[in-house]
């Protein structure tokens, strides 16, 4: 075998030091929550694990705890970071009913981009910096709209709580039907059987149970409590 060969296979067959390999980029808590959003908007909240992000970040588990202290605190900052993305209205009394609708919808395409961070939303008051930014623009824009003391503060409880459920819904059809056009076919054959006698109202009403598209009944639910919440200012 020549000097030539015989250095080759010598090479080859040497460990590669780790001078040779590509420089890793640094850690810290916004390389880890830029892997854990790309992570939650392909496959899902479930999907990002501690395990998970250090195999993609190349790093051990243990070395994360130095930014994040666990689970908890991953998903409480990833949807922090979230709200951070979310474009804030300036409050103008002329139009402040059009834009609680404008930033709602914001937040709710955004959850909806990322299948099952409203879960984490849910039962969480607004303590990070950048969720409470959001909590703020909301409450000023129903103080723009008249609405002041407990019942803003109160709706700024109860607009998260329909923003979220209606998340969650999407987020639930989206794992277990795998056609939503049959599936809202067969729900229209099962209420058009229903015998009008027994079910009078539901037989009635059978061509509303399943009409709307996308976001219409999000953006009903919230004109409906903004309606309850502008009768009540006015009888105040």
């Amino acid at each position: 075998m020549s000097t030539c060969r015989l250095a080759s296979v010598e090479s080859a067959s040497r460990p590669r030091s780790t001078r040779d390999r590509p420089a890793k980029p640094p850690l810290s808590e916004d390389a880890i929550l830029d892997v854990a959003m790309r992570i939650l908007r392909a496959e899902g909240l479930d999907a990002v694990t501690m395990r998970r992000l250090a195999s993609e970040l190349d790093t051990g588990a243990a070395s994360l705890y130095v930014y994040i202290s666990g689970r908890e605190e991953l998903r409480s900052a990833m949807l922090d970071r979230l709200a951070g993305e979310i474009e804030l209205e300036r409050p103008d009394p002329a139009h402040w009913r059009e834009q609680v609708h404008r930033l709602l919808l914001r937040m709710l395409e955004s959850m909806q981009g990322h299948p099952g961070i409203a879960m984490v939303a849910v039962g969480a008051p607004p303590t990070t910096e950048r969720v409470m930014l959001v909590a703020e623009n909301l409450a000023a824009l129903l103080r723009a709209g008249g609405i002041d003391g407990r019942d803003a503060a109160w709706a700024c409880d109860i607009l998260p709580l329909i923003l979220t459920a209606s998340a969650v819904e999407v987020d639930v059809y989206r794992t277990r039907l795998d056609n939503q056009e049959e599936f809202v076919a067969n729900l229209r054959e099962v209420y058009s059987a229903l015998p009008t006698e027994r079910y009078p109202n539901i037989n009635a009403l059978q061509p509303h149970w399943t009409a709307g598209e996308g976001n219409d009944r999000f953006v009903f639910a919230v004109d409906v409590f903004l309606d309850g919440l502008v009768a009540r200012a006015a009888r105040q």
